[in-house]
């Protein structure tokens, strides 16, 4: 085994090879808060809005929360007999239930009464 001294490189346990440069202490908090910025952003645009909060949901919880949504819709707003919500709640959980994936043309079309209502 050879130390280095008769190798033109400097063998692996050369002192004339040096160790990779160390990033500058401000350069790696730099890197790791432009991290903790994106993870915060993320973050908020999956929890902040009604919509973050349905895509942040699994597709069998999606399912069942439009399924009781919808429920409620129609006991409470659609239906002409029954206790009835005012038109302004109806309205609002009318364009929660439009952001739904699951809401599609037939779905629009069923609501329409309720986002039609009176502007407060």
């Amino acid at each position: 085994m050879t130390d280095g001294e008769d190798s033109p490189t400097g063998g692996l346990f050369s002192r004339e090879l040096e160790p990779p440069p160390r990033q500058s202490k401000a350069t790696r908090a730099v890197v790791i808060g432009a991290i903790g910025l994106v993870a915060i952003g993320v973050w908020m645009w999956v929890h902040g809005s009604a919509g973050g909060g349905l895509r942040a949901m699994s597709p069998a919880q999606r399912e069942a929360f439009y399924q009781e949504a919808w429920a409620e819709q129609r006991a409470r707003c659609l239906e002409v007999d029954g206790p009835r919500d005012s038109e302004a709640r109806c309205r609002k959980r009318a364009e929660y239930l439009l952001q739904f994936p699951q809401c599609d043309e037939a779905c629009r079309k069923e609501l329409a009464p309720s986002l039609q209502g009176s502007t407060p």
